[in-house]
């Protein structure tokens, strides 16, 4: 009997089940947050064996190309082969530990006088016991973020994942070309999303209020920029004009 596989656990596998309902069965957490009906395009699996038992994909797969399906929607049509998929985005590493030393002064733009927080003088917020930033290294394969005390420059932890917009393409170029057809601005809200989800990560574990976070700074090349920005990169995937 053929069966379906994850990271080298495996299930017998049936006809008319999903991949999401496979997941559940091999406690695999994959990301939803519109209750499996595939309109929030997070569940996004990447099938590296036996795709041709997989039913054809849905209207709200047409975003997809390639191996990618949403496990909400990908369905076994025939149980003669086995099956393999892994998570788009798998679970980072959320780090703690002592910070290092720096000797450098801070500046910050979010400041606090008694119990109000301030951006750039202006009153911003109460104070909530915490301060702090958000700085995000944003790669065309891996993301990572830090989470930054405001007040003393500490970086309190750090996390990494898996950049999700890779069924958009594995460079720069195959994604500029994906945003510019009909799903102009899947790469955006996938990198979003995924950002958001893991902030919240951060905040449950190292039990603190989201709103504590105060500022995000963001660095990566001008097409990982522009898409997480929402902004159009068509222009840099063209070549130049002639002078």
């Amino acid at each position: 009997m053929a069966r379906i596989f994850h990271d080298g656990d495996s299930r017998e596998i049936r006809e008319g089940a999903t991949l999401f309902d496979f997941a559940d069965e091999l406690a695999v957490q994959v990301p939803t947050s519109c209750g499996r009906f595939g309109h929030c395009h997070e569940c996004i699996v990447e099938v590296t064996r036996g795709a041709e038992a997989l039913a054809a994909r849905t209207e709200p797969e047409s975003f997809l190309r390639g191996d990618f399906r949403l496990a909400c929607q990908a369905t076994i049509q025939s149980a003669e082969c086995d099956v393999e998929f892994k998570l788009l985005q798998r679970r980072p590493r959320i780090l703690t530990g002592q910070p290092t030393a720096t000797a450098a002064e801070i500046d910050p733009i979010v400041t606090r006088r008694e119990n109000k927080v301030y951006y750039a003088g202006e009153e911003l917020d109460h104070y909530r016991g915490r301060m702090y930033g958000v700085a995000i290294d944003l790669g065309t394969t891996t993301v990572v973020m830090e989470l930054v005390n405001l007040e003393t420059g500490e970086v309190i932890a750090s996390a990494s994942l898996e950049n999700p917009q890779r069924f958009g393409g594995s460079d720069v170029m195959n994604r500029i070309s994906y945003d510019s057809g009909a799903q102009h601005g899947e790469l955006h809200n996938a990198i979003v999303t995924a950002i958001n989800r893991e902030l919240r990560a951060m905040c449950e574990m190292l039990n603190f209020p989201r709103h504590a976070i105060y500022e995000v700074m963001v660095a990566g090349n001008s097409t990982m920029r522009d898409l997480f920005f929402g902004l159009d990169v068509q222009s840099i995937g063209q070549r130049p004009g002639n002078a």
